[in-house]
């Protein structure tokens, strides 16, 4: 049986937007069991106040809750292996990772998992990402495609992949759940050679919003049948947990035309967004007569 591995999601209950209940908590492990999930690394988020905190009070509540779950975890049975680590939100702070409790994975040191805003331009990344790198540390940055901004950044974040960093993408934006732009980016990165990682996101146990990668995985793996999809969901995300270098390329030439793919992402926001040509949603949206 192959093990599939998750390494971003909120499956700790009250400590951030993620679960609010240890039932809820237990629903989506039970969902991610179902889908043939076998390990899980638990994500929550940790706020710049977090990184800067000289007691830790926060870290010690997520502690104590990863703890909780996994104790429920063993009187139900349930065949899934619980793991802890943090999502960073990005700030120049993020270089003191390392040394706080629980900030990257299995506390071991090696992998970072950080995300940027969603909406605003962060600035000084590609230096806080190197600096890292030299001590040690690789960064996995968190669903790029998610990114408004994303179309303004893409060259750097090819830079970051060339420096070393780990991108990982969603299946739910793989999926069509998180709209247009990051269906059409995460794929994009996939079948360039540019992601590293699927991993679920997940804060609660929907279809949309849940432990999915392994329904990603199917239905991309046999659209593009040269992209390692099985190193995606399990062999790398595997070794990021156990603090192991990935088998890539450690000098990656992308041959990436931004402006091409930015005229293909326009052309498939009209179709599906505008025409609703494609879009499985229930509601479509009206169709409208393009003006020349």
């Amino acid at each position: 049986m192959q093990r599939i591995a998750d390494i971003h999601n909120h499956i700790v209950f009250d400590v951030d937007d993620g679960p609010a209940t240890l039932e809820a908590s237990m629903e989506l492990l039970r969902q991610a069991v179902k889908n043939g999930v076998t390990d899980i690394v638990a994500t929550p988020h940790q706020y710049e106040n977090d990184q800067v905190a000289e007691q830790h009070e926060r870290q010690h509540k997520i502690i104590g809750n990863f703890e909780i779950v996994k104790e429920a975890v063993r009187k139900e049975g349930l065949p899934i292996n619980l793991y802890l680590g943090g999502e960073l939100y990005f700030t120049t702070y993020v270089v003191h990772a390392p040394g706080i409790p629980f900030f990257t994975y299995e506390n071991k040191k090696k992998y970072a998992l950080i995300e940027f805003s969603l909406n605003w331009h962060p600035e000084g990344y590609k230096e806080v990402f190197y600096e890292l790198i030299q001590n040690g540390c690789t960064p996995v940055l968190a669903h790029p495609e998610r990114y408004s901004y994303f179309w303004e950044i893409v060259d750097d974040i090819i830079d970051l992949v060339k420096m070393g960093a780990v991108l990982q993408i969603n299946a739910g934006s793989l999926l069509g759940y998180m709209g247009t732009q990051a269906r059409f980016i995460s794929e994009m990165l996939l079948s360039q050679g540019l992601a590293h990682v699927i991993a679920s996101d997940a804060h609660r146990a929907s279809r949309g919003a849940g432990i999915n990668m392994p329904r990603a995985a199917e239905l991309y793996r046999e659209k593009y049948p040269d992209a390692d999809i099985d190193a995606m969901i399990s062999g790398n995300p595997l070794k990021i947990i156990q603090g192991e270098a990935l088998d890539i390329d450690e000098d990656p030439c992308y041959r990436f035309d931004k402006n091409k793919h930015f005229k293909l992402w326009k052309r498939f926001y009209f179709f599906h967004d505008i025409l609703g040509i494609g879009n499985t949603a229930k509601k479509k949206r009206k169709k409208i007569k393009r003006i020349i």
